[in-house]
This record gives structure tokens, C-alpha cells and sequence, in this order.
């Protein structure tokens, strides 16, 4: 492994600080990322690829803002729930404001939550997909970090991110999604950052309805994303149709 250091918890209020993960002092190589992407089951660490070009390496504000979750609160989550209660807190109506999204956004759904999207077909191996974007993510301002994790997915609850602090309160309900992303499209967690999450795709919507059912899904997750880069729901169904990566971002 090359130089690197541990980083603990920035928020323990008594006792020592729990352990989050390793960080590298410097840009991974893509190759060292795939081999420990292969040695993950036997490993337990999760290889991510953590970027950060405004914090200073080893007191990021990516990793241990706020206290972790326990990762039991991610098996109490079903995604239908968090789908469900996230889209009817956005679509609920204000007396004096009127809706927070209107149906010009949900087109071509309306204020009812369609519920998770079917499976989709894989085109590629999810790992080997992975590995193969991986130069793309990867700059300057990117370190590797070695978190334990049974699933990539864990990574969000385990080191305490807050990138999606303005959405909700708290990871377990988005680490709960993205596992089912992770058996229903062959996801990989690729990327993190203080804002914003990268994934591979093995799996993408193909046809139209379904690219709708998945942006739907991805509203919920991230209503940033679609609102402010798309507009709709369903503009943002036709640039996901096909696409073999997913990012994220909250302000």
C-alpha cells in the first residue's frame, strides 16, 4: 500500500474517537484500486475513491462530520419506505406555498410515488465495469480510502458523510437505496466527495419507461441532480437511458 494515515471520527464527544478508514497521501494508481476492489470479500475494506479539492488531506469534511450511524439502521430501511416517505415530504402541499415541486417536475408522474423500478439487464460485469472507469474519477484531488464495509453502498452510513445534509438528516435510507441499486443494477460505489457521489452502472434503464421509473427513484434521492440540471423528472430519464455511471450532487 502506498504512504497514507487513519481517520477518526471529528465529532466524538468523549472517549477515543472511533476509526473511520485509511486515506493515501496521494492520487491512486487505477490498477492498486481494481486488485483491492478483488480483495474486498476477504479484506472487508471497501476500495472508494475520495475527492476533495477544498479541504486540506488527513481533516476532510468529507469523512466524520457527523456521528456514524450504526449499520443495523441501514437493515430497518426497505427502499419502497424511503422512496415513499421522501417523495410524499416533497410533493406535500404548503398552505401558504403551495407545493415544494410542482407537476412540471414529477412529468410524467404525478404526486403519487411509483415505487421502485424493476431490475435491470446486466451488460457488463459490475466489477470489471468498475475498474474500467475508474482512470476517469480519478485526479489531483482524489485519494483512495479503505473503509470497512460489507457493501459498497455502507460507505455513506460508515464514514459519517453529511453531503446530503440539506436533503436529509441522515445516510442510513440512502445506504439502504443504493445497496438495492447495487442487486438491481449493478452499481458500484466509485466516488466520494463533501457533495457528491459517483456510480458505475452494469445495468442502466434501457427503454423509456423504465429510464422514467429509475429517475423517479433517483428524485428522492437527490432532487438537486434532476431539478436543477434537467428540470423534470422526465428529461432526466432520457440522459440516464443507457448511461453506464450515475452522479450525485447536494447543495
Amino acid at each position: 500500500m502506498p504512504p497514507g494515515e487513519v481517520l477518526t471520527e471529528q465529532t466524538a464527544l468523549a472517549g477515543e474517537p472511533r476509526t473511520l478508514c485509511w486515506i493515501s497521501d496521494e492520487p491512486p494508481a487505477p490498477q492498486l484500486v481494481a486488485a483491492l476492489r478483488g480483495d474486498h470479500r476477504r479484506s472487508g475494506l471497501w476500495p472508494l475513491l475520495l475527492c476533495d479539492s477544498d479541504e486540506v488531506y488527513g481533516d476532510r469534511c468529507t469523512v466524520g462530520v457527523v456521528p456514524p450511524e450504526p449499520l443495523e439502521h441501514i437493515d430497518r430501511w426497505r427502499p419502497p419506505d424511503v422512496m415513499d416517505r421522501i417523495w410524499d415530504g416533497l410533493v406535500q402541499a404548503d398552505d401558504e406555498l403551495g407545493p415544494a415541486y410542482g407537476p412540471e417536475v414529477l412529468t410524467p408522474f404525478d404526486t403519487a410515488c411509483p415505487g421502485p423500478a424493476p431490475g435491470g439487464n446486466l451488460l457488463a460485469d459490475p466489477d470489471i465495469l468498475a475498474n474500467q472507469q475508474l482512470p476517469r474519477f480519478i485526479d489531483d484531488d482524489t485519494r483512495l480510502a479503505m473503509v470497512p464495509a460489507r457493501y459498497g453502498a455502507d460507505v455513506l452510513t460508515v464514514l459519517g458523510w453529511s453531503g446530503a445534509a440539506n436533503h436529509v438528516s441522515r445516510t442510513a435510507g440512502l445506504s439502504a437505496m443504493v445497496r438495492s441499486w447495487e442487486r438491481r443494477f449493478g452499481v458500484r460505489m466509485l466516488r466520494l466527495g463533501p457533495d457528491r457521489l459517483d456510480l458505475s452502472v452494469a445495468a442502466p434503464p434501457q427503454d423509456a419507461e423504465h429510464a422514467a421509473k429509475v429517475a423517479a427513484e433517483h428524485w428522492t434521492f437527490c432532487p438537486d441532480r434532476i431539478v436543477q440540471e434537467t428540470g423534470s423528472i422526465g428529461a432526466y430519464a432520457q440522459e440516464i437511458r443507457g448511461r453506464r455511471s450515475w452522479s450525485f450532487w447536494w447543495e
